[in-house]
């Protein structure tokens, strides 16, 4: 509750008129300033009562745009607030964002002025979720004032906090430009080797060092000028980690072997290629990439915060692939062409229909599009993927597949236990049937 500066006004004039009476010992002023007092008093419970009355009258409905939504990715968003004023009261409310979310655009504020009439305001406006996971709105909040008091109270019913917006991890999909299309690396370190190539040129700062000194070029414009050297290097695999879901058991010994295990291909390939690229995945959901880390202890940390079980929000349950369909398409025709049976090819013509019918409608996944963004921005040779291999793995060929068709050897890491708690690594190459 605060007081305005009338009230505050009023409040001194009774206190200064209350003293005056004891100083005085005059009656008549006392009786004054205890009027103000009383009236105060009667002026706060009149607010009280019609504060209660317009917060209870207060009603939200919210329409997203579209929910489930990205991380990272703009969400319109309208709210159509409705409340029935009061007279000499104003009124504003404010739709309380979720968690983790930032404003775009838009207005979340309504401002009314004194009117007892059952009212009726919109709001839009688009948010950025930036976390994500399952985003409940915080509520609303109203503030009423007058010439006397002003007031404010959040509201946090269920009513006024739906919808849930649910938001979906995100990979980092754009692209970058390549400089070099013939699938080799621009090393830009500086090197000291005889043939190397001249990358660029620059000025001379202090600390660097004199043989990259291209003195032709110096007594030309009579400053000293650096060459900078590039070279060639080969590329380091790409290390893919496949998480469980923490909505289903998964063997805990397994799934710390296989953190070891890719924590170490992360921290060989770092000192071995100087730098490395980890694809945190769980199922059919791009949870993080980290691109082309080079300081170790950096890389761990980023490993360390995601190398847990995950919330999976996007399930296959042994979704068929449409290659596969189509492959079983094929098979069946020709299974057909080379029967004479009746019975049989009226079996596979019917066989077949059913595959056909079922393409017909199942479209390319959305995953699949997002594996493909992702890896376009990485020049690898190999790629590890670790897995536990428990549960549904419809997903790994579509991460398998987009590295064949860029002719990278994938090799596939699945960590069980064999026997007698001992642990063992299963490896499979490019084109093995555990791939498939």
């Amino acid at each position: 509750m605060l007081l305005r500066r009338c009230t505050q006004g009023l409040c001194l004039i009774s206190l200064l008129l209350t003293a005056s009476a004891l100083v005085l010992d005059n009656m008549a002023v006392l009786l004054a300033g205890g009027t103000l007092i009383a009236g105060i008093l009667g002026q706060y419970l009149v607010f009280d009562r019609r504060l209660q009355e317009i917060v209870t009258s207060v009603e939200i409905r919210r329409s997203p745009g579209r929910n489930p939504v990205r991380k990272g990715t703009p969400v319109p968003v309208v709210s159509m607030i409705t409340f029935r004023g009061s007279s000499r009261m104003h009124v504003q409310i404010a739709d309380l964002l979720p968690p983790d979310t930032i404003l775009a655009d838009g207005i979340t504020t309504v401002t009314t002025r004194p009117d007892p009439s059952l009212q009726t305001h919109r709001c839009s406006y688009r948010i950025i979720p930036v976390s994500h996971g399952s985003k409940q709105f915080a509520g609303i909040s109203v503030t009423v004032r007058n010439l006397f008091f002003e007031d404010s109270v959040q509201l946090t019913r269920e009513r006024d906090r739906d919808p849930v917006l649910v938001v979906l991890p995100t990979g980092l999909f754009a692209a970058p430009v390549s400089e070099l299309s013939d699938g080799t690396r621009d090393n830009r370190k500086v090197s000291v080797r005889s043939g190397a190539d001249i990358h660029s040129l620059r000025e001379y700062c202090i600390g660097d060092d004199l043989r990259h000194v291209d003195w032709k070029i110096s007594a030309k414009y009579d400053k000293l000028v650096i060459r900078k050297y590039a070279g060639v290097m080969s590329h380091p695999p790409l290390v893919i980690i496949d998480l469980p879901w923490n909505g289903a058991p998964y063997p805990e010994k397994e799934f710390n072997r296989m953190v070891s295990e890719a924590t170490g291909m992360v921290r060989h390939t770092i000192e071995t290629y100087q730098y490395v690229s980890v694809l945190i995945i769980s199922g059919p959901n791009i949870l993080h990439l980290i691109r082309e880390e080079k300081n170790i202890p950096r890389c761990f940390a980023e490993l360390r915060e995601w190398m847990h079980p995950a919330d999976r929000f996007v399930h296959f349950y042994h979704m068929p692939d449409r290659s596969d369909l189509r492959s079983h398409v094929r098979e069946i025709e020709n299974a057909a062409e080379q029967t004479t049976d009746t019975q049989m090819q009226a079996f596979y013509e019917l066989l077949r229909n059913r595959y056909l019918s079922v393409l017909q409608f199942q479209r390319a996944p959305v995953f699949s599009g997002q594996v493909a963004r992702t890896l376009s921005q990485l020049l690898m040779t190999d790629a590890y993927l670790f897995s536990l291999g428990c549960g549904d793995t419809s997903h790994i060929r579509h991460i398998v597949r987009p590295l064949q068709s860029r002719m990278i050897r994938v090799h596939l890491r699945i960590v069980d236990a064999t026997h007698a708690g001992n642990y063992s690594t299963r490896d499979y190459p490019v084109g093995s049937p555990g791939v498939r």
